[in-house]
C-alpha cells in the first residue's frame, strides 16, 4: 500500500523533525504502521466519524495526533497535531484541504502515470554544440494526446520555440549572474521539433542542416524523447536552419 503526505502534513512533519527528533521518530513509526494496516496497530486507531468512512486518527506521545485517509489501496496523511507544532491558523500558508473525492481522483491520476516515464514523447529542443547536449527541452508523452493537433495528421507539442526562448531568457536574466545558454535570438541556436505521424505510426524529427555537422545529437534526441530508432526518421526543413524563423 502506498502512502502520501498532504502539503500541510509534509510541512508539519519537517517542522516536528526540527523541533524534536524523538517525536518525529514516533510519527515516522506511525506512518509505517498506518501504511502496513490502516485500521489497526499502534496509536489506538479510531475512525473520526461514521459519516466519513476512510478517515482515521492515531495518537502519539499522549496528546499528539495524526489524521489520515485510506481507501484500502493507498493512505494519505492529512495532518499532524502536537503542542510543538503550529495550529492550522498559525501556519505560514493557508491551504484548503481537498475533499475525499478530490484526493482519490488525484491519486488515481498519479497511479495511472506510474510506469510510463519511458513512453515516447513529442516536443521541441535546442542543441548546444559546445556542450554537446540538448537544452530548453519541452516534451509531452504521446499518450497524452487523443488526436492530431498539427497538419497532415501529426501530433506535436503546442509550445513554440520563440515563446519558450523568451520565457527562459527572462528567467535567466533575472536570476544568478544572468549567464546561460539562452543568449541572442532563439533561431541562432540549432533546434528541432519532434512529430508523431498517426496514420504511418512513426516519429519524425524536423531539423536544420546543423545536424549534418553534429550527428552525435541524433542519439541524444532519441534518448531524450524515448523514440524508437526503428520508427524514427530525421528530416530536413529550412525553417529549422540556423537563422531561420517565422519572420
Amino acid at each position: 500500500m502506498k502512502l502520501y503526505l498532504s502539503p500541510k502534513a509534509s510541512y508539519l512533519y519537517q517542522t516536528l523533525k526540527s523541533k524534536s527528533v524523538p517525536y518525529a521518530e514516533q510519527v515516522k513509526a506511525l506512518f509505517r504502521d498506518i501504511q502496513a494496516h490502516p485500521q489497526e496497530g499502534i496509536g489506538t486507531p479510531e475512525m473520526i466519524d461514521a459519516s466519513l468512512p476512510g478517515y482515521w486518527e492515531r495518537r502519539f506521545n499522549g496528546s499528539g495526533m495524526v489524521t489520515y485517509y485510506s481507501d484500502g489501496d493507498y493512505v494519505i496523511i492529512i495532518s499532524i497535531m502536537n503542542e510543538l507544532l503550529p495550529s492550522h491558523e498559525e501556519l505560514p500558508f493557508k491551504l484548503q484541504e481537498a475533499s475525499k473525492e478530490d484526493y482519490a481522483q488525484m491519486i488515481r491520476q498519479m497511479e495511472a502515470n506510474r510506469g510510463h516515464a519511458d513512453d515516447p514523447k513529442v516536443g521541441i529542443f535546442w542543441y548546444n554544440v559546445a556542450w554537446k547536449e540538448l537544452f530548453g527541452v519541452v516534451s509531452h508523452p504521446l499518450r497524452d494526446y487523443t488526436r492530431a493537433n498539427a497538419s497532415d495528421g501529426r501530433i506535436t507539442c503546442s509550445e513554440l520555440h520563440e515563446d519558450v526562448w523568451r520565457k527562459e531568457y527572462n528567467r535567466q536574466k533575472n536570476h544568478g549572474d544572468g549567464s546561460g545558454p539562452f543568449i541572442g535570438p532563439y533561431e541562432n541556436k540549432p533546434r528541432g521539433r519532434v512529430f508523431y505521424l498517426i496514420e504511418e505510426d512513426r516519429y519524425v524529427v524536423m531539423v536544420g542542416k546543423w545536424l549534418e555537422e553534429n550527428p552525435e545529437a541524433e542519439e541524444l534526441i532519441l534518448a531524450e524523447f524515448n523514440l524508437p530508432a526503428d520508427k524514427t526518421t530525421f528530416e530536413y526543413a529550412i525553417h529549422w536552419d540556423i537563422g531561420q524563423s517565422w519572420r
